[in-house]
């Protein structure tokens, strides 16, 4: 981890080989511990996805979430994704929605 100003930067690094990036180089906005930014990057550390994390507000019930969130890649120059949150809620949810074999019930989350 460095600090630097306003953030901090994490250097994350896959466990396994089964996950879509085997590294992450992670900015974290100190005081509203969320993201800022993220790369993705493979073993060799071939930048394959940039993460933008922007418009940091309030949703309500102590929730504070970027409002829109943008990637971009060196692979498809000019391209990019954008996705801009109105609303969210809080929501309680058992660890098993986050692992592969929940994957199938995702529907059932909504």
């Amino acid at each position: 981890m460095e600090d630097i100003g306003d953030e901090y930067i994490l250097h994350l690094k896959a466990k396994t080989k089964t996950v879509a990036y085997d590294k992450l180089k992670m900015w974290v906005h100190k005081e509203k511990l969320v993201p800022v930014r993220i790369e993705c990057l493979t073993e060799t550390s071939m930048l394959v996805k940039t993460i933008y994390y922007k418009n940091v507000k309030d949703f309500g019930g102590g929730i504070m979430r970027p409002a829109v969130i943008e990637t971009d890649s060196p692979l498809y120059k000019g391209y990019k994704s954008v996705m801009i949150f109105a609303k969210m809620k809080a929501r309680k949810l058992n660890d098993e929605v986050f692992t592969m074999t929940f994957m199938p019930n995702l529907d059932s989350l909504r």
